[in-house]
């Protein structure tokens, strides 16, 4: 891969689907280039904190010596690369709705480095770095076997925060596409809810229906065990966040209902 190319702020337009390319913040090259040396970026190395990972994908929490940690995310292997043959890889696509969320106003921890090895046109890896927020925690919290899945007044803060977000996103013709639990992170402070969105890779402008919008609310709603007496009241908050109208809490509510019920987790199901 080229050496990565320091500048103040990424762009989109340095993404190449035609060969190897990477940026990394002009403040952090230096400890970039030294964690890379250092074998820090390596899930075997031993250096760093393996937060979450799958099969292809991996996750390292990893310390800095200019007083953050970061997390790096890359891949195992890039399954079916034949799909990026004419689109960026999901760290490229991340890196640049980075760009256009936080031009929006929304939450995000910052961009440090993004990176796309590939042979010819071929994918064969990818990366990004931001800087790691401590304190916060996901939606995990709320679901299943989460400390606070019975919380319905703390389920309620997380949601209509977080659902005002996603009406800001809406608006500016954005459909989020992962709105579920575990990308959605919060910090209890004593005004309130701090929040923070992460793995945003999904985010596409949309011709946004009333179907798109609830597509949206199920990716959060299905793993929540709440009455749909809550789900309409903060149906009701989204539309209240929301300043464009395209749809109304009548018709939000049959069509999100209608589609929950085939896509509930079990353990949600509220009789």
């Amino acid at each position: 891969m080229k050496a990565p190319l320091a500048t103040p702020a990424f762009s989109p337009r340095m993404i190449s689907l035609f060969h190897s390319w990477s940026w990394v913040r002009d403040d952090f090259a230096g400890e970039f280039a030294r964690l890379s040396d250092a074998g820090a970026f390596n899930p075997d190395g031993g250096i760093s904190e393996t937060i979450w990972s799958t099969r292809s994908k991996f996750v390292l929490k990893t310390a800095t010596n200019l007083g953050f940690d970061i997390a790096y995310k890359s891949f195992f292997q890039v399954k079916n690369s034949y799909q990026f043959l004419l689109r960026p890889s999901p760290c490229a696509s991340e890196a640049a709705n980075y760009v256009r969320l936080t031009q929006l106003g929304m939450p995000l921890p910052e961009l440090l480095a993004v990176g796309e090895r590939r042979l010819g046109v071929i994918l064969k890896n990818a990366f990004m770095a931001t800087r790691f927020i401590g304190g916060f925690r996901n939606g995990l919290d709320f679901y299943d076997k989460g400390m606070y899945i019975d919380n319905i007044p703390l389920i309620k803060e997380f949601c209509r925060g977080h659902l005002a977000l996603l009406a800001k996103l809406h608006d500016a013709g954005i459909a989020h596409r992962g709105f579920t639990p575990s990308n959605l992170l919060y910090r209890q402070e004593s005004g309130g809810m701090k929040l923070c969105w992460v793995d945003v890779a999904e985010c596409r402008t949309d011709d946004l229906t009333v179907e798109t919008i609830a597509d949206d609310m199920i990716k959060l709603f299905r793993y929540l065990r709440i009455p749909a007496s809550v789900r309409r009241e903060l149906e009701s908050d989204y539309l209240n966040a929301a300043s464009v109208r395209r749809t109304d809490a009548d018709q939000l509510f049959e069509v999100l209902e209608k589609r929950l019920v085939k896509r509930i987790k079990p353990y949600a199901i509220v009789e």
